[in-house]
């Protein structure tokens, strides 16, 4: 592992922080990569190659001693039991040896934290590259398998997709859009794949529980809307079987964000293919609009309300006025009353399997719109 100039920079300015002498962080072929007195910068250090072969600490009690080395303590410093650098600490052996302990370990914990931070940046571009493969339309899924294991995933490892879109943010605002990042990476798997999408949070998951999977996401939706007071709008995919899911799967779960935004509805879902809702989404508004409203037209919001309610019921029991009066808590006579003036309002009869479906469709789309008015 090597260390980068900016990376021994920001070493060197921590490291100023617990000691007043200057200090160079030094390669083991002896240049000088970093250091407090910038003039140093790029100079020849005879003493650190020393370092470098013993792998002991090496003082230096004369300026003459070694190429291009002053008085001082020169440390290695290494990193998962390599020696990766050596930290120079100019000045009086007394003065700066009590220091030498501190100086290495502080050097050692800097450079294991800034290769996790390094890591972490290439996972996150690893799994945005993935992400762009999945979200372009023309995308084949044996290529998105093929990059996938490229990267060290098992593209048939996943069970659920969610779309986590972050309510009118700037997209721009780098520093919190990472910090959001960082909260959402903390709370899932660290082999789930998380990537940032424009102003959404894009999650394939493992967990093979939807229950469990919801869970987790509300727990992240919760933290993040009280800690950076912005709302989340969260949409789940159905369970993905195998890699050719997934595409559909991020579709399913862009829709379900779409519905709840166009609903104003913060509530997690997952997508149901068998819903009408989802059925319909697709369609204009326009179109699904004037089918319910040339249907219900004679209802009020609350007659439709109350109209939902009791065909959802009447079809749950398979038209039985008994069992489904019973569910309503009425008496069969006054469901039946209740059914006749549906007919009567609409044209449709409940009782006839055609004008059922009819009735049912125009409900279910005229639910959303009257919520909406």
């Amino acid at each position: 592992m090597e260390i980068s100039t900016r990376h021994a920079n920001e070493i060197i300015k921590n490291l100023k922080s617990v000691i007043n002498e200057d200090i160079n962080f030094i390669s083991p072929d002896g240049t000088i990569i970093a250091s407090s007195d910038e003039e140093r910068v790029g100079n020849f250090h005879e003493g650190a190659t020393i370092v470098a072969k013993t792998g002991e600490p090496l003082i230096i009690k004369s300026s003459s001693a070694y190429e291009g080395a002053k008085i001082g303590i020169n440390l290695p410093v290494y990193f998962e039991q390599d020696l990766i650098a050596i930290v120079g600490i100019t000045g009086i052996e007394k003065e700066i040896t009590q220091f030498s302990n501190i100086i290495v370990k502080m050097s050692e914990i800097l450079i294991k934290e800034q290769f996790l931070n390094t890591q972490k940046q290439f996972k996150r571009e690893n799994n945005r590259i993935i992400m762009e493969l999945v979200t372009k339309d023309k995308t084949l899924i044996e290529d998105i398998s093929k990059k996938m294991n490229q990267l060290g995933y098992d593209s048939n490892s996943f069970s659920f997709f969610a779309v986590c879109e972050l309510d009118h943010f700037d997209s721009s605002n780098i520093e919190v859009s990472n910090l959001i990042y960082n909260s959402i990476e903390k709370r899932v798997h660290y082999h789930d794949l998380v990537a940032r999408f424009q102003n959404k949070f894009l999650i394939l998951t493992q967990l093979t529980d939807v229950k469990r999977f919801i869970k987790k996401v509300n727990t992240i939706k919760t933290y993040v809307e009280k800690k950076y007071e912005i709302g989340i709008t969260v949409g789940i995919s159905e369970k993905i079987n195998s890699e050719t899911d997934i595409k559909n799967a991020f579709k399913q779960a862009d829709t379900v964000v779409e519905l709840a935004i166009n609903k104003r509805s913060r509530e997690i879902k997952q997508f149901d293919s068998s819903s009408l809702e989802f059925l319909f989404f697709g369609f204009s508004s326009h179109v699904t609009n004037n089918f319910s409203n040339r249907i219900l037209v004679n209802f009020s919001e609350g007659e439709s309300e109350d109209a939902t309610n009791l065909i959802q019921k009447y079809i749950k029991n398979n038209g039985s006025i008994i069992r489904a009066s019973k569910e309503l808590y009425i008496h069969k006579n006054t469901l039946q009353y209740r059914l006749n003036k549906i007919w009567k309002v609409t044209g449709y009869n409940p009782r006839e399997l055609k004008d059922l479906i009819i009735l049912y469709i125009a409900l279910e789309l005229g639910k959303d719109e009257y919520k909406n008015n």
